[in-house]
């Protein structure tokens, strides 16, 4: 009997294992709460209306996000553009900033 009672308390005293039993406890007292709760029909209809609600929002999201792509896209197209035809400008600005030389000889 000692070694039992010695058994269970160095098993229980460990966090884990507490943590264990805590959930078990827990998720069987949720188990038993919705089996008495009985009849499901009125929030099982009212998720479906909700569902369906909300699914007649995704086309309308859809292209939203379709037009926020596009203006991003063209913000990008035109900053590369600009990019580009500043690029001699500022390579030849870089180049005459610099004092060593051998930067841009290769050896």
């Amino acid at each position: 009997m000692k070694k039992i009672k010695k058994f269970a308390k160095n098993l229980f005293s460990a966090n884990r294992m507490k943590m264990l039993a805590m959930m078990l406890l827990c998720g069987t007292a949720v188990t038993f709460a919705q089996n008495a709760a009985g009849d499901y029909t009125a929030g099982t209809n009212a998720l479906s209306t909700v569902t369906e609600e909300i699914a007649k929002y995704v086309p309308y999201v859809v292209k939203l996000c379709y037009a926020i792509a596009g203006v991003v896209a063209v913000v990008g197209a035109i900053s590369v553009y600009i990019a580009m035809n500043n690029w001699l400008f500022w390579t030849a600005r870089n180049v005459l900033k610099c004092t060593d030389i051998e930067q841009f000889v290769k050896t």
